[in-house]
């Protein structure tokens, strides 16, 4: 079976490139959903939802959860449980994650002070903190 009679009609050089994009993508809704007025972490369903909304639903769920997987296995995000043992997703970056808190902080007037104390921890761990 060639490339071109591979059971998606994609070539391998297409594949790569839509992962790379799919990848850039999700790293991309994980930064628009959070922070400002939301938590500094953002929900998974949510990013989910997202990238369905923009059309990113079409390459399925399976795709999708495998991206964000690598995402996280290749250090760009990071993904913790909340209070309520929902998926967290966030950008793997110690200042990033400082302006996430600081931004919400500023706009909402009930923090999510569970989903800050994750994003605390990671920024703890990041400066090597290993404790916690």
């Amino acid at each position: 079976m060639s490339e071109a009679d591979s059971p998606d009609g994609m070539t391998e050089a297409q594949r790569r490139k839509r992962s790379k994009g799919t990848y850039e993508v999700v790293i991309r809704t994980v930064e628009f959903n959070s922070g400002r007025v939301q938590p500094p972490l953002a929900k998974q369903p949510s990013v989910i939802g997202s990238l369905h909304a923009t059309g990113y639903g079409s390459y399925g769920l399976d795709s999708l959860h495998s991206t964000i997987v690598a995402c996280c296995e290749s250090g760009d995000l990071f993904r913790a449980k909340d209070a309520k043992a929902d998926p967290r997703l966030e950008i793997n970056n110690e200042q990033r994650l400082v302006e996430k808190i600081e931004s919400n902080l500023s706009y909402d007037g009930d923090p999510r002070t569970d989903v800050i104390g994750l994003a605390n921890q990671r920024i703890a761990f990041l400066r090597g903190d290993r404790d916690t």
